[in-house]
């Protein structure tokens, strides 16, 4: 008679290890973008060692740039494009498991094209995620960029080296934030983001407030990190599983059986959501935006303003149009978070701009605008919340909500991170970033003038910018939700109030008469304007670009976006 496999043996573990090395190399050949950003990190480390004299430092930006060129296109490599064959697919999962590991079969099996069916894993390679990769990997790019034009960054050139490799390690916390589909991988993801952002933030520690961002940074990250995992555990400890798409079925039984404490259902989302709506500066979550922003370098705080917020508005979707049921009679659901996510959203861009009002350093000024544009792309949130049918899978109004969000983060990048760039250039000349040195500023350098006038445009949302589209969308998709009417006053009203304090900073540039102020050892033309580089130049136009013409021709944006949906669900 053949001898029994006693569970936990060494003979039952080297079975289990057989039996899940096929799928273990499957996701790995998936998750090439991730691996290479890991190995990049570790590289860009390396070859600081080798590079002794620091203005050999920056060898290690040229590096960081070539990794994150090579991801982009293994990224790019994952999008599924739309076939009329076949109108409708699922994301691959990676790194499956089954909900009993070790007791029985492996859960995934073969589905005769190359790949697994299984329901659970710790992440998944769709569309969106894929939206979100490259997204990420492109602002990533434009900050390696400004990095290396950045005087802030270049006067600490010995440390130039911790710098990018510290920037190629959040990249990767960020692409595995939206793939996440397991509380522990969101957990893992947004602390990798968020404690190599803490340590980027204070990159001007010989700085008070430089030391002080990064100080606070942590106090208030480690705070709501705190609340999120405290969320977690009690969602665990409701339904018996960390995956988001058991925790979903076992809700839907739960729920309509009567068997789910809903009191303490409640109380770990609200948790769960104070860490996301931390890493996208919601309130009241937001308290560590506007020091943060101005004690980091100007790169840095680009980096969080877009491509961190883009990464945390990823996170909270999946977390909730994956995780939680919808009633089959209604389309509603079960639990009514889109309820909160309006409430939010209306303090959210309410207090962003009225604080942004009174605030008169650029830096601060546009970290109050981040938390008031996180305001506007919950707007669309809450209208994706209004009808997800099943797994991730939208229909009707929703698809408007979820698109409306992904076309506003990419204007929001190009907008945003050209603003940002056009205040580096500026403090690398004026050193200040106070706006009243930008008095007269248009007659000292009239490209930088109406570069940032542009973008303080399209972030107001005017027509024929970028920014109207990225609006208009979310209107419009709050808009076919009657419930929420009044949400839509509030961020009309609110985008009235936007105006005032952009408009502040184009009237201290082209009005108001310039104060005689010290150059220095600055480039300075024989007529007193302040001269840049070829390569500063054509970096402007990068932004500026895309701004205007997207702004008038923005239908393949709106196509990108559209195949995200089409793909956004499990296989």
């Amino acid at each position: 008679m053949e001898e029994l496999i006693q569970p936990g043996s060494i003979e039952h573990l080297k079975a289990t290890a057989e039996q899940t090395l096929p799928y273990v190399q499957y996701s790995l050949e998936k998750f090439w973008p991730e691996s290479l950003l890991t190995a990049g990190f570790i590289l860009a480390i390396i070859l600081d060692l080798f590079l002794r004299k620091t203005s050999h430092k920056k060898l290690t930006g040229y590096f960081a740039l070539l990794v994150l060129a090579v991801v982009t296109y293994f990224s790019w490599q994952q999008w599924v494009p739309y076939d009329a064959a076949k109108p409708w697919e699922g994301g691959r999962i990676i790194f499956p498991y089954s909900q009993s590991f070790g007791s029985g079969p492996f859960a995934p099996i073969a589905d005769g094209v190359g790949g697994f069916i299984t329901a659970y894993g710790m992440s998944v390679v769709d569309n969106f995620a894929v939206f979100f990769k490259l997204l990420i990997a492109v602002s990533a790019m434009f900050i390696v960029c400004m990095s290396l034009f950045s005087r802030e960054v270049e006067e600490r050139g010995r440390r130039n080296g911790e710098y990018f490799s510290l920037l190629l390690a959040v990249t990767l916390g960020m692409f595995l934030m939206p793939a996440a589909t397991d509380l522990i991988m969101m957990y893992i993801a947004l602390e990798l983001v968020s404690i190599t952002s803490y340590i980027m933030a204070g990159f001007m520690k010989d700085t008070d407030r430089g030391s002080e961002a990064s100080m606070k940074y942590v106090l208030y990250g480690a705070f709501s990190s705190g609340l999120m995992i405290y969320g977690f555990s009690i969602l665990y400890g409701l339904t018996g599983t960390t995956n988001l798409v058991a925790m979903r079925q076992i809700l839907q039984t739960g729920v309509e059986g009567g068997g789910i404490n809903m009191i303490a259902l409640w109380t770990g989302v609200i948790l769960s959501l104070a860490g996301m709506g931390y890493k996208i500066s919601a309130a009241p979550f937001h308290f560590w935006t506007p020091d943060v922003y101005e004690g980091a370098p100007i790169p840095v705080t680009a980096l969080l303003s877009v491509a961190s917020k883009a990464a945390g508005f990823g996170l909270l979707m999946r977390f909730l149009l994956f995780g939680f049921p919808v009633d089959p009679k209604t389309a509603l659901p079960l639990i009514d978070w889109p309820i909160v996510i309006a409430v939010l959203a209306a303090l959210t861009m309410t207090l962003g701009n009225f604080a942004a009002l009174r605030q008169k350093n650029m830096k601060r000024m546009l970290a109050y605008s981040t938390i008031a544009h996180a305001g506007y792309m919950m707007v669309g949130l809450v209208a994706a919340g209004a009808g997800v049918m099943a797994i991730g899978l939208s229909r009707g109004a929703s698809d408007m909500g979820i698109v409306s969000i992904l076309i506003y983060l990419v204007s929001y990048m190009f907008m945003n991170l050209g603003a940002f760039y056009c205040i580096m250039l500026i403090a690398n000349k004026i050193g200040s970033e106070e706006i009243e040195d930008y008095k007269g500023f248009a007659k000292r350098s009239p490209l930088l003038a109406v570069s940032l006038t542009i973008f303080l445009v399209s972030l107001t949302g005017i027509p024929l910018t970028i920014g109207f589209i990225g609006k208009l969308y979310v209107f419009t998709a709050i808009l076919d939700q009657p419930k929420w009417i009044w949400l839509a006053v509030v961020m009309v009203l609110n985008s009235v109030v936007s105006l005032y304090y952009y408009v502040r900073v184009m009237q201290a540039m082209f009005i108001k008469q310039a104060d005689a102020q010290p150059v220095g050892d600055l480039a300075v033309a024989s007529d007193g304007s302040l001269t840049y580089s070829m390569g500063s130049k054509l970096f402007i136009f990068a932004f500026l670009v895309p701004t205007i013409v997207f702004g008038v021709y923005f239908t393949p944006i709106i196509d990108f976006a559209g195949q995200v949906i089409r793909f956004f669900t499990v296989r």
